[in-house]
């Protein structure tokens, strides 16, 4: 099963919000070109600064995002161990609880 790529800030390796180390995790780049792609961003386009502050606050913090992707590994667990090999076996809780 392929893993799922999530976007995150990830505040472990943040110089100001984390966006820059989100988004070289997210791309698999390093996060020093994806710094400086954001500087010239910044300083020639002047739209690099107020997508920084937008992406710096729609995105969750990497603690966020692995608490949920565990909740989602968790409750997948929990339905897998409930669900039984017998096809009718839905059936049989139903009629013991007749």
């Amino acid at each position: 099963m392929t893993e799922k790529k999530r976007l995150y800030r990830d505040t472990e390796n943040q110089k100001i919000f984390g966006v820059c180390a989100g988004l070289a995790d997210y791309f698999d780049m390093d996060v020093t070109l994806i710094r400086v792609i954001w500087v010239f961003l910044v300083l020639f386009a002047g739209t690099g600064l107020v997508a920084y502050l937008i992406l710096a606050l729609l995105i969750d913090p990497k603690s966020v995002v692995m608490k949920k992707m565990a909740d989602e590994i968790h409750n997948a667990e929990t339905i897998n161990v409930d669900d039984s090999d017998d096809p009718f076996a839905k059936f049989d809780k139903k009629n013991k609880d007749r």
